[in-house]
């Protein structure tokens, strides 16, 4: 209720206030020429007198000199009721179109991007009627009223509408175009990881899928396609981008991953494809550049421009927050069937709960490195290290909590571990046990051609990013081995 109450102040406040001094100016000069009228025809009756209006005057000679000031405070009540009706049906359009798309994948596609343009230049719209509002208010009222004007004031508030539609374009240029997402890997060819693109390509043609372009390989601990471009160590990336983690694969059985990369796949199959490529990427680009947005500035005479526009621009996507959790919460639970589909139900479960169970190790090996680093020792082989301290620690505590995590992923939102065995159709003491084989004989590194090299050089380049963000000066002695963290 705040939040709503806040953006209907922003959207409201600059148009009544120049509606409330058009009222006011009129009323002033309404009293003067009744008071005029009045010592030039004292015996005028007073109901004649109180009928006369200097905008009833104008209609009748618009040619007379007094009329300008009626002119101008008539085009302020217009500007003003114009601003809040373009306020108020932008919020009730939003609102419609957000109720309309829950539960309609095809609708909520059809009416995001045209309705992110079409808030964006409402928003551009209203920013500048706003502040030619403003100016005319503060100019028009205090020559009516004090018989001065602070121009700097005016300046200043003209001035911010500029520097706030500035800062808002450059935002906007990057809010309708698909984001960019950088990741700690590799690509590789078909020619560097045969195995790997072999047993990918097998997959989606079983599923019906479409093959990714590009494969990258890395040390997060997560699995996932986009169509948004990608920045990896080798060079940025656009098409389908499948991305495989390295020590995720070490824990990973081969007909795992296999369940994994067709639940990845399965973004890339029948009307789900055109969601990967036209509104994920474009969402959540909207999402990270409206975050960019409210960070410009430095509070000044931008940011206060910029309130409406980022107050606008959140309800919009707020709107459109529920629709799109629960197409997402549909659509992942619908890849996941078609894992299984590519392996099994029981296969698929048991990798999803390896993934939500040990994912989150790497935050502590995170620290583990930098703790590393600033004692002047490196890990080798941060993959090995992570996995190793997951043999290590993996038991059946490991489980307990996870049914309500979610995994996460640098484009979409995941549904709850509890929810997504119950589609399955797979209870967790079914996988409780092959999930804690996490040495499994088959792994899924076995697919990677050169997997312990590409490991120790990806953990250089990943420790070497670490103690830059540190601020850590890596000296050549600071080559000694470290030991796995604890989890």
């Amino acid at each position: 209720m705040t939040r709503r109450a806040w953006l209907f102040g922003l959207l409201l406040a600059v148009p009544l206030f120049s509606l409330a001094v058009a009222y006011g100016i009129d009323l002033r000069l309404n009293s003067q020429l009744r008071a005029a009228a009045h010592q030039r025809y004292p015996e005028a009756p007073p109901d004649v007198l109180a009928g006369l209006t200097l905008r009833r005057l104008c209609d009748q000679d618009p040619t007379s000199s007094a009329c300008e000031p009626a002119n101008q405070t008539r085009w302020m009540m217009r500007g003003s009721l114009l601003a809040i009706g373009l306020g108020l049906g932008l919020l009730g359009a939003m609102w419609y179109a957000g109720r309309a798309a829950r539960g309609d994948r095809l609708l909520l596609l059809r009416l995001f991007r045209p309705g992110l343009y079409i808030t964006i230049g409402a928003v551009t719209v209203l920013i500048v009627l706003h502040a030619a509002l403003a100016m005319a208010a503060i100019v028009m009222g205090e020559s009516a009223f004090i018989g001065r004007v602070h121009g700097a004031f005016v300046l200043t508030i003209g001035l911010g509408a500029v520097l706030g539609l500035w800062t808002m374009f450059k935002g906007m240029a990057s809010m309708v175009k698909a984001p960019q997402t950088f990741v700690l890997g590799e690509s590789v060819s078909r020619e560097q990881a045969p195995a790997l693109w072999a047993k990918v390509d097998e997959t989606a043609q079983h599923m019906g899928a479409l093959a990714p372009e590009h494969i990258v390989i890395g040390l997060d601990p997560s699995f996932f396609v986009t169509e948004a471009r990608v920045a990896c160590l080798t060079g940025p990336l656009a098409g389908r981008t499948l991305y495989c983690s390295l020590p995720l694969c070490r824990i990973l059985s081969i007909d795992e991953l296999v369940g994994i990369v067709g639940h990845e796949l399965g973004h890339f199959k029948g009307q789900d494809t055109a969601f990967s490529a036209h509104f994920y990427p474009v969402y959540r680009g909207a999402t990270t550049s409206l975050a960019a947005l409210q960070s410009a500035g430095d509070g000044g005479l931008r940011q206060v421009a910029l309130l409406p526009a980022m107050a606008v621009l959140a309800y919009f996507l707020e709107c459109f927050s529920v629709a799109e959790s629960e197409v997402s919460r549909e659509r992942e639970l619908a890849a996941d069937r078609e894992g299984a589909g590519a392996t099994s139900a029981q296969t698929m479960a048991t990798a999803l709960v390896k993934v939500h169970a040990f994912a989150g190790v790497w935050q502590g090996f995170d620290t583990a490195a930098a703790d590393a680093l600033q004692q002047g020792r490196s890990f080798i082989n941060a993959s090995k290290a992570y996995a190793d301290t997951v043999v290590a620690n993996a038991s059946p505590a490991s489980f307990e909590g996870i049914a309500e995590t979610h995994t996460a992923h640098p484009t979409d939102s995941h549904p709850p571990l509890a929810a997504r065995l119950a589609s399955l159709g797979v209870e967790m003491e079914a996988v409780a046990t092959p999930a804690l084989d996490v040495a499994p004989a088959n792994g899924a590194l076995s697919l990677v051609d050169g997997a312990v090299a590409r490991e120790e050089a990806l953990s250089e380049a990943y420790q070497y990013f670490l103690a830059k963000r540190l601020g850590i000066d890596l000296t050549p002695e600071a080559d000694e081995s470290a030991e796995s963290p604890e989890a």
